[in-house]
């Protein structure tokens, strides 16, 4: 663990880098990808194309089908789901599409695909272009939970500076802000889905990384005070107490590990599907986020700012 300080400029330095190629694949996808996250069903904007047709003429959809595919295949839609006719309704098939794509190709498909249904007497067939707008109302979500998280982040600096020492206030800033940059900059790189799911997790993440730094600054500001300790260097105190601390902070990490997984094997069990365990990506990045911060970061970075913490003279 004392290496572990003593390379504190290579940590800082490793989690900015990250955090910045987050940020990077982000902005990119922001303009070519139809968003900074990978937004899910809650708050993302798309447009989609809607193919129905009648159990009568097309039994099993495979002529809506071939024709959509036909027209719609080389616009790049990122979800294609069918649903068949079950009593009164119809064939439904559905092509969803990124907001970034053209209302005018859209259009143009919609046409040609009226056109080939005409040609193929599919007259009891129907194409509908729809436009979703999911993320202005999701939008509120996000901001208040913007709110909360720095709310959460304020608090915590003040509460270091009251009941700790003015650099660990600074080091627990820091040290939020990164847990927060690393899990924002992860689901950016990974494009695991974002939904209401995602939020909770965020906040999850500080949470928990506000009760490993406290745990470990307790410890260390519990050693300034020791007089077996008078002369113990302050690097090699903070060692010392992200050493003691790491095994408790990893077993509130792991407990959160067994909650999240009894919450994963109810959604399975209510709904059987890949789908299902996907938003629960985000607990992963949330988690790891965290061991990296207590594990990694927060020690070091407190080293940067230790000099500013005075110890009891003996």
């Amino acid at each position: 663990m004392t290496k572990i300080i003593k390379m504190r400029h290579l940590a800082v330095i490793i989690g900015i880098i990250i955090i910045a190629i987050g940020m990077a694949v982000g902005t990119i996808c922001h303009f070519v990808g139809g968003g900074f996250f990978n937004y899910g069903g809650e708050f993302s904007s798309y447009k989609s194309v809607e193919v129905t047709s009648s159990v009568s003429q097309d039994v099993n959809g495979d002529k809506i089908t071939s024709i959509a595919e036909d027209k719609l295949g080389s616009l790049g839609a990122y979800n294609v789901s069918f649903s068949e006719a079950q009593g009164q309704q119809q064939n439904t098939l559905t092509y969803k599409f990124y907001s970034t794509v053209s209302d005018e190709q859209l259009e143009d498909a919609v046409e040609a695909i009226n056109a080939a249904l005409a040609e193929a007497n599919l007259d009891e067939s129907t194409v509908v272009l729809h436009s979703n707008t999911g993320y202005a109302g999701g939008q509120y979500i996000l901001t208040f939970a913007a709110i909360a998280i720095a709310s959460a982040v304020a608090f915590q600096a003040i509460y270091s500076a009251i009941r700790f020492k003015p650099g660990m206030a600074l080091a627990a800033l820091c040290s939020q802000v990164f847990v927060v940059g690393m899990y924002s900059a992860l689901l950016a790189i990974t494009r695991c889905p974002l939904g209401l799911e995602a939020i909770a997790f965020g906040i999850l993440t500080v949470v928990l990384n506000m009760i490993c730094t406290c745990l470990f600054f307790d410890k260390v500001k519990k050693s300034y005070y020791e007089e077996s300790k008078a002369k113990v260097g302050k690097l090699d105190l903070i060692a010392e107490g992200a050493q003691s601390t790491v095994k408790v902070n990893a077993f509130i990490c792991l407990a959160a590990v067994v909650a999240i997984a009894i919450f994963v094997i109810f959604s399975v069990v209510a709904s059987p599907a890949w789908a299902t365990l996907v938003p629960y990506g985000a607990a992963v990045i949330s988690i790891a986020a965290c061991a990296c911060a207590f594990g990694v970061f927060t020690p070091a970075v407190y080293s940067l700012f230790s000099a500013m913490d005075k110890r009891k003279k003996f």
